[in-house]
């Protein structure tokens, strides 16, 4: 990893990035472009501009700087939507449906199309972008005073206001299938700046994609300022429901940090492969009980005429997720050493569990997209 750059030699480095990126992008999304000149300016006026004439393609050092590394991606394929319609589809640079067209091949996300050139006003409020529908701050406040009676000590109460909980999440869900468009969708890039994702955060993901309506993918993110890329949860779907499960996330991963806390004494194992069984029963747990709440609820309920509202809103957000990822791989995952005992004693523990923490808990927000 590179550290104490001067702003010169960061920028040397960040144009052979975007070199790198414009050319994963053009092979990402089958794209066929030459390769633009790459200028980064101090414009605090224009944060992306392509220039057809000379074939530049100019970032700004302030929008590097001030975003994220997704952000300033988003930017890049903007403008190389204008770079597509000047070289390929011969219809300039206008904002018209020409343009419309090369922003879908090249995979830029709705809220980054809009007319004009990319000024810092735009980026920002784009970037920024977390406004949660009114229905679903509703939802959330019922939510909210649901999993508050999960704090008793009484694990029946516990358990059924987690269940209720549920309920009311996957009615919300089902009720607002159909509604909107492509902006109702968004993403939210967990980066613990790590160079690997645990075996357990990887189970944690696989319980939120099962049971709050999102597509997780794992993936990797450069860090302009570290001149390092990192590993990264990125997870796809409505706002609301992004929104519960960023915060569920990080709910979980303190509460494992919590649990073991509390009982790492107990165990007289090699302390890592004690404390993967122990978070691995504990998420094995809590899976378990997630899915005999939702069984009980499919039994009393059916729904045939949601089914094809179901299938569409799968295609919808799998639409959205392929603008980011055109070529999603599976890759095999490679399981660790665990003790059985541990393992065994986290599923008891793991099925205590519920989330009443997770929504009205007082940590600070994780990506601003809860109130």
């Amino acid at each position: 990893m590179t550290v104490n750059l001067r702003i010169d030699q960061l920028q040397a480095i960040w144009l052979q990035q975007l070199y790198h990126e414009h050319e994963d992008i053009c092979l990402s999304h089958n794209v066929v472009l030459p390769m633009p000149i790459f200028e980064i300016s101090d414009s605090q006026k224009i944060y992306g501009c392509w220039n057809a004439a000379t074939g530049i393609l100019r970032l700004s050092r302030n929008l590097i700087l001030q975003h994220s590394w997704s952000v300033t991606l988003e930017v890049l394929k903007h403008e190389m939507a204008h770079q597509l319609c000047s070289v390929s589809l011969r219809g300039g640079t206008a904002h018209g449906e020409l343009f419309k067209q090369a922003c879908e091949r090249l995979g830029v996300l709705p809220e980054f199309r809009r007319p004009g050139v990319m000024v810092p006003e735009m980026v920002s409020k784009v970037a920024a972008r977390s406004e949660l529908s009114e229905s679903g701050r509703r939802c959330l406040v019922k939510i909210e005073k649901l999993l508050a009676l999960g704090r008793s000590a009484n694990e029946h109460e516990a358990a059924l206001a987690m269940e209720k909980a549920n309920e009311l999440l996957e009615k919300y869900h089902l009720h607002g299938l159909g509604e909107g468009g492509e902006h109702r969708y968004a993403c939210v890039i967990i980066d613990r700046k790590k160079k690997k994702i645990a075996g357990y955060q990887r189970h944690i993901c696989s319980i939120l994609q099962e049971f709050f309506f999102v597509r997780i993918v794992l993936s990797q993110l450069y860090d302009p300022c570290r001149n390092d890329s990192f590993k990264t949860i990125e997870l796809f779907g409505t706002r609301e429901n992004v929104a519960i499960a960023e915060y569920c996330y990080h709910f979980l991963e303190n509460r494992l940090a919590l649990l073991w806390s509390a009982n790492r004494n107990r165990f007289r194992g090699v302390v890592q492969t004690e404390k993967n069984s122990y978070f691995l029963g504990l998420l094995r747990g809590f899976y378990l009980k997630l899915h005999e709440q939702k069984m009980k609820r499919t039994e009393k309920t059916v729904q045939p005429q949601a089914d094809a509202l179901i299938v569409a809103e799968e295609q919808r957000l799998a639409w959205f997720v392929g603008m980011r990822f055109p070529s999603l791989q599976r890759a095999p995952g490679r399981g660790g050493k665990v003790y059985g005992a541990t393992y065994n004693e986290g599923v008891a523990a793991g099925r205590q569990i519920t989330l009443n923490d997770a929504v009205t808990g007082q940590k600070p927000g994780f990506g601003g997209l809860l109130s």
